[in-house]
């Protein structure tokens, strides 16, 4: 019963609170201070969303700079280009994001990445020769040049650790005097290339292969760059640009790499100056051309997408035309080829003397005109004929079909050494 009346004594008391309210406060505002507190949770609470929404936006602008930024540090590393033939990318690393190291250190990793090989045919060792491994699973580059003289070439391959290996021809190109020889194993130590363009007149680079004797440890020499970019004849008679040094190529290391002190091959040795006037110019090949030549060579068995004007000629410059009483200077044309563009439209004896308009002081502009643009692009020239006259006319570039030094003959020996008479050949190196 108490228990009753206290219970009653509540609901009074509570009735007496909100009739208090009632008094003091018109009922209209009891519904509107509700509806206030309605509408502040509901901003509260749009208030969150936005908040969330603010977040996440800045959540993901932090991950595109992470992302950025990442990025930033690859293109760093590596500069990823189109090569000129068949649009192959190639990569090749940046020396900015680099540490320099001493010459015992880069010869410690880069010995791993060179190799001796030997040229041999069913009469012989025909020579000596180094390369530089290309990947992991046995694609070995050298220079085209090195089994000019050895018909049906074999090949020893010989590795730092001492280990020999048989290596196949699998594709060269006279041109660029490289090659690709295969070996069928994997395991190996691909070389590092760095990126040609940033090389710098002056600096320092080392030549690492294996002059001689490809079945000694590879040797190292020292030098810098002499020239970037000079355009000069190779071992196979064609113009190209190349890596000027003095860091010492000698025979056998043909090749060979040439290093630049971040570790990373810049270049293919291929040749050097020989006689009493010269001491210490040698030449590589730079890596941008390797990687595109290369890469060609291994996916089409050839170099594809270059170009060529199908026309020989002996360059006269400005003080060789002064000298034979002439202002005229370009290009003398000495042969058109029959497949040309400009057959029939010119003679021996005419000069090209413009090229897209620009005068040809010497032929490195038309040359490169020719080397960066595709077969089928039509340029201009300005022609000097034997009556004196200008003439303008626009060519296509033709196709460039490359061919290689390596020379096969009937009744050869077999890759595995046997001869279509069934003779054996035994390698006094093994099998």
């Amino acid at each position: 019963m108490n228990e009753n009346n206290n219970l009653n004594n509540e609901f009074e008391n509570f009735d007496d609170d909100f009739a208090q309210i009632v008094v003091n406060n018109d009922p209209d505002e009891i519904i509107t201070d509700t509806i206030i507190e309605i509408n502040e949770t509901d901003t509260v609470n749009k208030s969150s969303r936005k908040g969330m929404r603010v977040f996440i936006v800045a959540l993901c602008i932090i991950v595109a700079l992470s992302i950025a930024i990442t990025g930033g540090y690859i293109a760093g590393r590596y500069s990823v280009r189109s090569s000129n033939n068949d649009g192959t990318l190639i990569e090749l690393f940046s020396k900015s994001d680099s540490e320099k190291y001493s010459a015992e250190v880069i010869y410690q990793q880069v010995n791993k990445s060179v190799v001796g090989i030997v040229i041999y045919n069913s009469e012989g060792i025909k020579g000596y020769a180094s390369g530089v491994i290309y990947s992991e699973d046995g694609y070995i580059v050298s220079n085209d040049h090195i089994y000019e003289d050895a018909p049906n070439a074999k090949f020893k391959i010989y590795t730092y650790d001492g280990k020999v290996y048989n290596g196949t021809y699998l594709a060269g190109d006279t041109r660029s005097d490289l090659s690709v020889i295969k070996v069928n194993s994997s395991g190996f130590f691909p070389a590092t290339f760095g990126d040609s363009a940033e090389i710098t007149c002056g600096e320092q680079v080392l030549a690492i292969g294996r002059p001689s004797d490809a079945t000694s440890a590879s040797s190292i020499t020292s030098g810098i760059v002499s020239y970037v970019n000079r355009r000069v004849r190779n071992a196979t008679n064609y113009s190209s640009k190349l890596i000027q040094t003095d860091s010492a190529i000698n025979p056998g290391s043909s090749g060979g790499a040439l290093v630049n002190m971040y570790g990373q091959v810049i270049g293919i040795t291929s040749s050097k100056l020989v006689g009493e006037d010269y001491e210490a110019v040698g030449y590589a090949i730079p890596s941008a051309t390797v990687k595109e030549i290369v890469e060609s060579l291994i996916k089409n068995g050839k170099v594809v997408g270059r170009s060529r004007l199908g026309v020989s000629y002996q360059e006269v410059d400005s003080v060789t035309a002064e000298i034979g009483g002439s202002k005229i200077f370009g290009l003398k044309i000495a042969e058109v080829s029959k497949d040309s563009d400009l057959y029939g439209k010119v003679k021996e004896g005419d000069i090209i003397t413009h090229v897209n308009g620009k005068a040809i002081l010497y032929d490195d502009i038309i040359l490169d005109i020719i080397e960066n643009n595709m077969p089928g692009t039509e340029i201009t020239l300005t022609v000097v004929n034997s009556s004196q006259k200008n003439i303008t006319l626009k060519c296509k570039l033709l196709t460039y079909e490359g061919e290689s030094s390596y020379k096969t003959t009937p009744n050869a020996l077999t890759p595995d050494g046997d001869s279509s008479s069934g003779g054996t050949f035994d390698f006094p190196y093994g099998n």
